[in-house]
């Protein structure tokens, strides 16, 4: 079965227009599963959502783990 996957991003300033904050939202076939301005979060979520059981890691320059979701 295909899915399709939406992302939406959205852009939030704060009242005095100083600052802002980008957030992404996620879709799995029309249903939402995930907003954050943290992408990484928003894949783990759509994986999830597909019934997928997935961790994901950060390497660095020397291929090693230096975080994990």
């Amino acid at each position: 079965m295909k899915h399709k996957i939406t992302k939406k991003y959205y852009q939030c300033e704060c009242m005095d227009g100083c600052c802002y904050e980008v957030e992404t939202e996620w879709r799995v076939d029309g249903e939402f599963v995930h907003r954050s301005p943290c992408e990484d979060c928003g894949w783990l979520k759509v994986l999830e959502k597909l019934g997928i059981d997935a961790q994901l890691a950060g390497l660095n320059e020397n291929d090693e783990e230096i975080w994990e979701l």
